[in-house]
Order: C-alpha cells, then structure tokens, then sequence
C-alpha cells in the first residue's frame, strides 16, 4: 500500500499489489459495459433505419405514385382527344412516353417494396416471402421452392419483419454471388418458435455472417433467437434462424 502525497492519488492509499484474476475481472466488466452499449446502439440504429424506410416508402407511394398517376391520366386524355389527328410518328412518340409512365410506375413499386415490404404490413410474413422471392428468382433465372406456412404466425410485426429482412438479405447474397440454380426458403413450427432456413445450390458462401452479411446475427438476437450459416462441398448453403415465439401474440 503506498499512499499518495501530490498528483491524480493525492491523499489516498493505492493498493499496488492487484493480482492479475482481479485485473481481468475488471476488464471483463469493462468489456461486457461496452458490448452492451454496442448492441443497444446498433438495435437503435436498426430501428431508425427502418422507420426511415417506412416513411420513405409512404412518400414516394404517395407522392411519386400520385405523379405518375395524374400524368397518365393526362396523356390518356391526350391521346383520346388528338390520338386521331397525329401522325405515324407523334403517335408512337405518344405511345412511347405512357410505356415510360408504366415502367416508372414499375419501378416505384420495386423501390417502395424494398424499403417497405406493404405484403408484410398487410398480409403477413408467408406471402410477403413467396412474392418477394418468385419475384426477384425469377429474374435471376433461378429456380425457387418456397414451403410457407399458410395460417398467421405467432410472431410481432418487429420479428416478422427481422425474419423478411434475412431473408431478404440472403437471397441478394445468393443472386450476387452467381452460380446458384435452386433456392429454398422453409419455414417451419418448433418447440417455442420458429425456424426458418434459406438454402442454396451456388458456391460456398462465406459462413463469417459478420462479414458477408453484418446485420444478420444482430438483428436475429435483438429478435431473441440464433442464426447458423453451413457452407457444404457439392450440397450447397445453409442458413438457419430461429426465433421464438411472441408471447402477446400467442396469446
């Protein structure tokens, strides 16, 4: 024990003598403050960020959907009260600007449905999955196997919603990585919850999901369940969610 007479220990007594066990404890302490603080900031970024996405996706619904819709209805008018009197080439000049309406139309609702899946809010999280997959598979040119449950899921909207963005982050990660002829996505009933499993046939996948797909694993655990990834050689990929079940909504 030394005491102290100047400096940041003027008057106290410092024990120089901490053993090591006592050192590491601390550090330990110190080391699960700061991963708490962590995880609660990345689950309240995660939070913001989807309210962020919501909001832009009632705007551009709203707004731009709103816009597109009144200029299709003007060039209809248009087209109705001088389609007539134009030529060959003012006519398909006509036709060609309400093709480009349309594909805008197209295109709003792509980027609308990907920030905010509107399937989900309205009508679950099984038939938000199978369009969301049919869809974006079919233009990969992959085949796809969805096996969903049909009656409502005893989860809340913020798991659902955790289970669509995995799933949703994992079938990008297969269309960017190539090679895959066959995707699966099952989601099934377990003891105390669900499990959903997203497979592919591609090449392996980089099983670090903290590196391959950073939000994976936090999102799942802030949802109170795991996540497995399981790369095969010549069986494909693997990545299992589990989740339990919403107390309030089994209820």
């Amino acid at each position: 024990m030394i005491h102290c007479e100047d400096g940041p220990f003027a008057g106290q007594r410092v024990d120089m003598h901490v053993s090591d066990e006592q050192r590491e404890r601390e550090l330990e302490v110190r080391v699960a403050a700061r991963t708490e603080e962590l995880s609660f900031l990345s689950t309240h970024l995660l939070r913001v960020s989807e309210t962020e996405r919501a909001a832009l996706a009632k705007e551009l619904h709203d707004e731009l959907g709103g816009l597109i819709t009144a200029a299709k209805m003007d060039l209809s008018w248009l087209s109705a009260r001088i389609g007539g009197s134009l030529d060959a080439e003012s006519g398909e000049k006509l036709n060609s600007v309400m093709q480009m309406l349309n594909q805008a139309m197209l295109l709003k609702r792509r980027v609308v449905e990907n920030l905010r899946p509107s399937l989900l809010d309205h009508f679950g999280l099984s038939v938000a999955l199978r369009s969301h997959f049919d869809e974006h598979c079919q233009r990969a040119g992959v085949e796809c196997v969805a096996t969903l449950p049909e009656e409502t899921l005893a989860l809340d909207a913020v798991v659902q919603l955790t289970l669509f963005r995995v799933a949703q982050e994992a079938l990008g990660s297969i269309i960017a990585r190539g090679g895959a002829k066959h995707v699966e996505v099952v989601i099934e009933a377990e003891a105390g919850g669900y499990v959903m499993v997203v497979g592919d046939d591609g090449p392996p996948m980089d099983t670090d999901l903290a590196r391959s797909m950073p939000s994976v694993r936090h999102r799942v655990a802030a949802a109170g369940g795991n996540v497995e990834a399981e790369a095969r050689p010549e069986q494909g990929n693997r990545i299992r969610v589990f989740v339990p079940r919403s107390a309030a909504v089994s209820a």
